[in-house]
């Protein structure tokens, strides 16, 4: 453990001595990258902003540290599942925690991204062109207000650093945390400048690239950041908030302007009439299970009308974590995959098809199953998403329960981020993306080659987002975004209320990291009901007797009370911090770790 390094600082420090700047060096360096020649160019202004996107990938290079598989597993909608030793999965889904340092392969990187994001902010205005100077700035801003968003989520008063530092000495001092008002402010301002400057070119005519951030992607984001402050903070703090905080750039200070609900409509509405963005026509083509290799024999798609919208491709997929399956370096594939994959077995079992091999994390909750059922009859959108052992397995009694000490098994699996295998001319393969139609040589590349995608935003949220703001107002397609949304899933429609936009979103998003933060900002009596869905819920560990979910530590309520859901922050950074950093509420005693399954 790196415990002589003061993380935060040493990355801003870093930066700073990257980029240089002529008030701190003798003489200028003309041979050497510095804030006086850099970016000289726009191939070199593009690499200073593909920099900040590596902080993407490189927060995922420990998929069990990131946000997504903690939301996935705080959520009603999974357990932790994992080996008998994945202490640290199992500790998240009961708001406990495990190892003091969890989560600083996520901090880390992000932090980097902040830090890349803000020199390069303070540095492309040397790019000529005015569209790509707009388009990188804009993306900068957005990427840094995501990395700040889903940090503040996880862990509540987060270390805001805003700008570069003016000196080697401010760059050495650890950043205190903003006041929730500050960071959210940061947030906002952020969004709203990218929405500003950024062309407003059709998703798939971004001018830096595919899957680059756009303006679209800043309108969904403000939208979805505007949803959580306005309703998680005036549960918390007891208040009707109606307004985001908006930070002034030039003075780094609250302005006494703020952004309102019409404002994010208006910029959503901006999203759906002018981004080029589209629902798919069909639910499931969204995900791998749809490829060409895999669909031609998994019964239950195989009769379905097209193959996966690869991500390249897909009109619905916003913005995203976008991996490759044929990087050299396995830290460039998808690995949540992997790690939400079916717990490990030595060779393919044909009634297993067509799961791959994977770390068993995130076993679905069997009473999301039994519940979607009840809610809404017949929508496709349950089976294409929980794959379940009794009705999709040809015989279920050849099903191996408790692979490799499996935990906190259900018989249930979640679909949209899983190891996906494939049958070619008879011969197995671990990945489907071996063929070459997905980048493959023909050849088995084995597990953790995934090429998809983490989509952090998809359109349907769009249209969904708009409906919860605006009770159900026409907007796609002659249809309110709810209904066009159902109408996807063949599903009749629904007149608008908060209960069925809050179970369309449950509905429509599942296993997509959204749902935990849907939960709390829905206050907290709706998340502490939905929390305790998971008790008495039917399990086997290790292949044992059937037992049922229980509370572990102090329970879901209590500790739902003490820490309104937030993270622990890395105990080596509050060390470090030398009490700039102060732990939060919740995480100071002995009942808030994990030890083991009892």
């Amino acid at each position: 453990m790196k415990n002589t390094i003061k993380y935060i600082s040493a990355l801003v420090l870093a930066s700073l001595m990257f980029a240089g700047c002529e008030k701190f060096l003798d003489t200028v360096s003309y041979t050497e990258s510095n804030t006086s020649n850099y970016p000289a160019s726009e191939q070199d202004a593009i690499q200073l902003v593909t920099g900040i996107y590596a902080a993407l990938n490189q927060a995922s290079y420990e998929p069990s540290a990131h946000s997504f598989i903690a939301n996935l597993t705080m959520s009603d909608e999974c357990f932790g599942g994992g080996g008998q030793d994945d202490y640290e999965i199992q500790a998240y889904d009961h708001l406990l925690y495990f190892e003091p340092n969890a989560q600083l392969d996520f901090w880390t990187p992000y932090y980097a991204g902040i830090t890349r994001a803000n020199m390069a902010i303070a540095n492309l205005d040397k790019v000529a062109d005015e569209d790509m100077r707009n388009q990188l700035m804009g993306e900068a801003y957005f990427l840094r207000s995501y990395f700040l968003y889903d940090l503040t989520t996880q862990f509540g008063q987060i270390p805001l650093v805003a700008t570069v530092p003016a000196s080697v000495k401010e760059a050495m001092e650890y950043p205190a945390p903003g006041t929730i008002e500050e960071i959210y402010g940061n947030i906002a301002a952020g969004l709203k400048k990218a929405i500003e400057i950024m062309p407003a070119r059709k998703w798939d005519e971004c001018i830096t690239g595919i899957r680059h951030a756009t303006k679209w992607d800043a309108e969904a984001l403000l939208a979805r950041v505007y949803l959580f402050y306005t309703g998680f903070y005036s549960d918390k703090e007891g208040k009707s908030i109606t307004t985001l905080p908006l930070v002034d750039f030039e003075t780094n200070e609250l302005s006494s302007e703020t952004l309102g609900k019409d404002y994010v409509v208006n910029k959503l509405e901006d999203c759906i009439a002018n981004s080029g963005h589209s629902l798919v026509p069909d639910f499931r083509l969204q995900w791998p299970y749809t490829n060409s290799a895999t669909k031609a024999d998994y019964v239950y798609v195989k009769n379905i009308e097209g193959t996966w919208y690869t991500d390249d491709i897909n009109p619905e997929e916003m913005f995203s974590i976008c991996y490759s399956n044929v990087a050299e370096s396995s830290r460039n594939r998808n690995k949540f995959d992997q790690y939400l994959g079916v717990r490990k077995r030595s060779n393919y079992e044909v009634n297993a098809f067509p799961f791959s091999r994977g770390y068993g994390m995130a076993t679905v909750n069997p009473y999301v199953w039994e519940q979607w059922e009840k809610d809404e009859p017949g929508d496709i959108r349950k089976a294409a998403s929980i794959y379940s052992i009794n009705e999709e397995m040809a015989d279920p009694s050849k099903y191996t329960w408790g692979n490799d000490q499996q935990m906190e098994e259900t018989g249930y699996w979640q679909k949209k981020y899983q190891a996906w295998g494939a049958i070619i001319n008879g011969k197995w393969f671990l990945e489907f993306s071996s063929i070459p139609e997905y980048g493959g040589a023909g050849s088995d590349l084995g597990r953790g080659h995934s090429p998809q995608n983490v989509q952090v935003i998809r359109f349907a949220d769009v249209l969904l987002m708009h409906s919860e703001l605006t009770d159900g107002k026409t907007i796609y397609n002659g249809k309110s975004g709810m209904n066009a949304v159902r109408a996807r899933a063949g599903l009749a429609d629904k007149a608008y209320s908060v209960d069925a936009i809050r179970k369309e979103r449950q509905h429509e998003l599942a296993f997509e990291g959204i749902r935990w933060n849907d939960m709390r900002r829905y206050g907290k009596a709706y998340c502490l009901a939905a929390l305790k869905t998971q008790l008495g819920q039917p399990i086997k560990n290790n292949n044992g007797p059937w037992i049922v979910m229980k509370d572990q530590g102090a329970g879901y309520e209590a500790r739902y009370n003490a820490t309104w859901g937030f993270r622990p922050f890395p105990a080596s950074e509050v060390s470090l911090s030398a009490g700039v950093l102060k732990q939060n509420e919740g995480w100071t005693d002995a009942s808030a770790q994990y030890t083991n399954w009892k």
